[in-house]
């Protein structure tokens, strides 16, 4: 069964929350879905088979397992292979993912996100200090590691080039988020996205919301969303990733010097509908340099 937007957030929601009472208000306040449209969605939901209800309660069935099954992200790219030069010297002899905060890698606050709900299909590419990024494997064997040895001489989309086959239906990750809340990596997804929290003011890289999908992609900007680098795309939308990478990077002057989301929102926009995934500040600590590290560790003091 092919479920429609308000029926698979209804669906993934109960996965996450269990069987328990919940009033219409409490689901369209959690879901931001009107009550007349998450009343009707249940309605269905449970013709259905989906959604099972007893009183106030409401629960998932196995059928609804099922049918939420083909929206499962499996499978994470990770994007690790920069220098962190803002970050030396704690990143001399390390790359930045790979920099402890109060005793804690970077890097493993988006891992053990990703594990938690189930992802361990997990490729993460290296450049700077690869070696260092061995020490991951103990943890976490699953994991895949991919070099890339032009990282500095390249744009960050070389390193979407080295796992070019990877990208589908994926999350696609840059490596140097501190995960304060895990739960922003969900374990189903129905579109493709970026998460972004909103700012009346920013002099970061950010983009506007319009007519529901991404718009006006740049560095600064007001009533807008802070551009944070975990995305997930549809396996549609992987296929024209695939593409248009290759097609930049191999065809167009000054291809191997773009960021990647570059393409998907603003060189090749009208192929794509991004959608915004909102998410609060806190739930990610962005660091940029040193001076940031050490206010949040005192042993960098």
């Amino acid at each position: 069964m092919e479920l429609s937007r308000y029926e698979f957030e209804i669906l993934a929601f109960l996965e996450k929350k269990g069987m328990r009472p919940y009033s219409i208000r409490t689901l369209s306040d959690a879901l931001k879905i009107s009550g007349s449209s998450v009343s009707s969605g249940l309605d269905s939901l449970s013709r259905a088979g989906l959604v099972s209800r007893n009183g106030d309660a409401l629960g998932i069935t196995e059928a609804g397992l099922a049918a939420l099954e083909p929206y499962r992200v499996k499978r994470a790219v990770i994007l690790a292979a920069g220098f962190g030069s803002r970050m030396m010297p704690a990143t001399a002899d390390r790359p930045k993912p790979m920099v402890t905060v109060n005793g804690v890698r970077i890097i493993d606050t988006l891992l053990d996100a990703l594990t938690a709900v189930g992802i361990t299909d997990i490729t993460l590419v290296r450049g700077y200090k690869k070696e260092r990024f061995d020490e991951l494997l103990p943890k976490y064997p699953f994991l895949k590691l991919v070099d890339n040895d032009i990282y500095d001489s390249t744009n960050n989309i070389s390193s979407a080039m080295a796992v070019l086959d990877r990208i589908d239906a994926c999350y696609l990750c840059e490596a140097d988020l501190y995960i304060t809340n895990p739960d922003i990596i969900t374990k189903y997804q129905y579109a493709s996205n970026i998460l972004g929290s909103y700012s009346l003011e920013t002099d970061d890289w950010s983009f506007r919301l319009e007519d529901g999908h991404i718009t006006q992609y740049q560095k600064g900007n007001t009533y807008c969303y802070n551009y944070y680098g975990i995305s997930y795309w549809t396996p549609e939308d992987s296929a024209k990733l695939r593409r248009d990478f290759r097609q930049v990077y191999e065809e167009e002057p000054g291809g191997k010097d773009y960021f990647w989301e570059f393409i998907p929102l603003v060189l090749r926009r009208e192929s794509y509908a991004v959608e915004i995934r909102q998410c609060e500040k806190s739930d990610i600590m962005e660091i940029d340099n040193y001076y940031e590290l050490a206010q949040l560790d005192p042993a960098y003091r």
